[in-house]
């Protein structure tokens, strides 16, 4: 029996995501005007190399966006977003605690407002393994061996089912 829960989706990522993939076409479109000033196809070339995998970086981070997912399977909770997931195993948690605010996250590997993956390092807390759409309201998993943060829409039926499952599994 499985149980899926999407996040909190924030539609301002999206115009962030937007804002930020217009940065490598006005690049491209500077040099593209400076390279036919001068007749420069080769600055031109390079200047259209060098945008190719921001734009694909980008991108994929849009198409990854609303494939977060929260599995809550009969012995353990998948956090899926895309490519990337973790296990947990329902006997492994030993704590949920809601954090109002996680505070400022100077490190990450994925990190945008409204948009945190992988791991990022909060002042407050250390490295935490987010699968979260936002720094607030996040539910903190604690284990013995890391820390996960996400932030499910439906926090109350998540946490009602969550904790059903600790119970059967004798917790």
């Amino acid at each position: 029996m499985q149980e899926v829960f999407k996040p909190n989706f924030s539609t301002s990522t999206y115009y962030f995501l937007g804002a930020i993939l217009m940065i490598p076409f006005l690049t491209f479109l500077v040099v593209l005007y400076f390279a036919s000033k001068e007749r420069d196809a080769i600055t031109l070339m390079i200047g259209g190399i060098a945008c190719i995998p921001v734009i694909l970086l980008f991108c994929f981070y849009i198409v990854i966006y609303h494939a977060m997912r929260y599995n809550l399977q009969e012995k353990e909770l998948i956090l899926k977003c895309g490519p990337f997931s973790s296990k947990i195993q329902y006997e492994e948690i030993k704590k949920i605690d809601k954090v109002g605010d996680l505070g400022y996250a100077p490190v990450g590997i994925m990190r945008f407002p409204n948009f945190l993956l992988g791991s990022v390092y909060f002042s407050k807390y250390g490295w935490i393994t987010m699968f979260a759409t936002n720094y607030k309201n996040v539910l903190l998993i604690e284990t013995d061996k890391k820390h996960y943060g996400i932030t499910p829409k439906d926090e109350e039926g998540f946490l009602r089912i969550l904790n059903e499952r600790l119970k059967e599994g004798g917790r």
